[in-house]
């Protein structure tokens, strides 16, 4: 009596150890980055006294183990906490799942039948075509011509054209039918496809190893990272005239691919990304040394050497590369390259949604309204005529780094027009952000070359002087008036032996580094306005020169 006492309390007490509660937690937020996604899942689970194991199971597979984080409301101890990957088995099968494997059955005799009664009417008009041909003519081994009296031949052809059109619509109505069977052979084949369990998705579970003073309800969330989930943000910028400040609207578009749909989260976007390299860069000593050139064989020992030695030369990488700017943005740097002032502290940003978001797994676009405001700007009207025949409105945004904007797509709307998208990029050194509102079609501009202009070459002794001028005209259609910038270019030289010389510059603010023109006009309504500018090329006659685009 003793002993089976003994062995129930054995049973007992591992009973009390292995005892397992496997839950669905329920996921009540979300802070999605801008890659990755931190997942709080939660339930409410009851355990006994002593030690047992809770498994949170249904979980996204795109799991980052080393994320987790584990909270308990109660008097209990967390032992271990730990992260795998299940494998579901096979689940009940559905009750329409026979009915439509039947179907697939009954439509598979059909699809035989429809290609029997084919062959057969493609075999009926093999047969009627050699008929008709052996008319008129000697068959094998028979010593007469078959022929055929005129009324003979129009009833054989008449019979012929009747049942061969027959046939032809038969056959049509098979083609049709058999379409048709087949698309709902594939609809069925999916429907059946999306019933029956797939037991190859796998899905994720936390284990967790609890000590409980006593039995008692817990509170527990998980939290923790998964990858197949990210937002991009994009702009709707509004603006009802020159005089208006921008109407910004502020939105995320929502990744969700865990394959667990997020249902009334709680929802943040967070402009971190958790899942880039963390490790600062090091720099590693870049070697110079010379380089030997070796010249063509043939050539005596020593002047072998002396040649080799002069032309010994320093080799070196370049390890870093130029990012390209916005034109209007690279201006803005050239002519006034004051360096903005940042907040080195402030480099991450958090938007905390009112309401709960539903996001599903479905592969579709979530876009959600993250902030609307009004944003102050200058308005100016930009061009590049010599690369586009169009004037630009631009909006200078001054302080922009406290709207906490990221690089994106803006759809563009003036007075309630929407004029197209433009790209936001905030990762600008200038002090002021240039945004592209559109083309103004109430203003043209045109860049040519002027009728009176003639000095095109000129050879003087050894060295060749080509001139160049342009005349750029605008004209404001607009019943107010505008202030308008234009920027053109004259080539800057490489070599010491080819000179650029400005000649004309009709007012235009000039960077010699950049070549770059710069006229800030004013332009009253309905009227125009030229500038010109020239410029010379001075090079050796014998050596050939190469001029970028004019």
């Amino acid at each position: 009596m003793r002993s089976l006492a003994f062995i129930a309390l054995v049973l007992f007490s591992s009973f009390g150890v292995l005892a397992k509660n496997r839950i669905t937690p329920v996921i009540s937020e979300v802070t999605v980055y801008r890659s990755g996604a931190k997942v709080s899942s939660t339930a409410t689970v009851r355990v006994p006294a002593g030690q047992s194991e809770v498994v949170f199971e249904n979980l996204s597979p795109y799991f980052n183990a080393n994320s987790l984080q584990v909270r308990i409301a109660g008097t209990s101890t967390l032992i271990s906490a730990i992260f795998q990957m299940k494998t579901p088995g096979p689940g009940p099968e559905s009750p329409r799942a026979p009915v439509l494997r039947d179907s697939l059955v009954l439509l598979g005799d059909d699809l035989t039948r429809i290609r029997d009664e084919r062959d057969v009417l493609n075999s009926e008009n093999s047969l009627i075509s050699n008929k008709m041909n052996q008319i008129g003519t000697v068959l094998p081994g028979a010593s007469t011509t078959i022929t055929l009296s005129v009324t003979e031949l129009r009833e054989l052809s008449t019979f012929y054209r009747q049942r061969l059109m027959e046939i032809k619509d038969r056959l049509l109505q098979l083609a049709i039918k058999e379409r048709k069977i087949n698309e709902l052979h594939r609809k069925i084949l999916e429907t059946l496809t999306r019933l029956q369990p797939n037991a190859a998705n796998q899905t994720g579970e936390i284990i967790l190893k609890i000590d409980a003073a006593a039995a008692q309800p817990l509170d527990i969330t998980c939290t923790y990272l998964i990858t197949q989930a990210g937002w991009t943000p994009l702009y709707d910028l509004r603006s009802e005239g020159l005089d208006k400040a921008l109407r910004l609207t502020y939105k995320a578009n929502v990744r969700n691919q865990s394959g667990f749909d997020w249902k009334d989260v709680k929802l943040h976007l967070s402009t971190a990304n958790p899942l880039v390299n963390n490790n600062r860069p090091v720099l590693n000593p870049v070697f110079v040394d010379f380089r030997p050139l070796y010249v063509q064989q043939g050539l005596d020992k020593q002047l072998n050497e002396v040649n080799t030695y002069n032309m010994l030369q320093v080799q070196t990488r370049d390890l870093s590369r130029a990012r390209s700017a916005d034109e209007a943005e690279l201006d803005d740097i050239v002519f006034n390259p004051a360096p903005p002032e940042t907040n080195q502290d402030d480099f991450i940003t958090n938007f905390d949604l009112a309401k709960p978001q539903n996001i599903l797994a479905n592969g579709q676009d979530n876009v959600v309204t993250v902030d609307e405001q009004d944003i102050p700007a200058e308005y100016e009207y930009h061009a590049v005529p010599k690369l586009d025949a169009a004037v630009f409105l631009l909006a200078k945004v001054a302080d922009y780094g406290k709207y906490n904007l990221l690089p994106g797509t803006a759809n563009i709307f003036y007075q309630d027009t929407y004029i197209g998208q433009t790209f936001l990029n905030p990762q600008t050194v200038a002090d002021t952000m240039l945004i592209s509102l559109g083309r103004d079609e109430q203003i043209t501009i045109k860049r040519v070359q002027p009728k009176d202009f003639t000095g095109r070459k000129k050879v003087l002794s050894s060295s060749i002087r080509e001139t160049y001028m342009y005349e750029i005209a605008v004209k404001n259609n607009k019943s107010i008036p505008i202030k308008l910038t234009i920027l053109d270019q004259i080539p800057v030289s490489k070599q010491e032996s080819i000179e650029v010389t400005l000649d004309e510059e009709d007012g235009a603010e000039y960077n010699k580094d950049f070549g770059k023109l710069k006229w800030e006009l004013q332009i009253p309504a309905n009227q125009s306005k030229r500038v010109r500018f020239s410029y010379s090329v001075k090079y050796p006659k014998d050596k050939p020169v190469q001029i970028g685009r004019q």
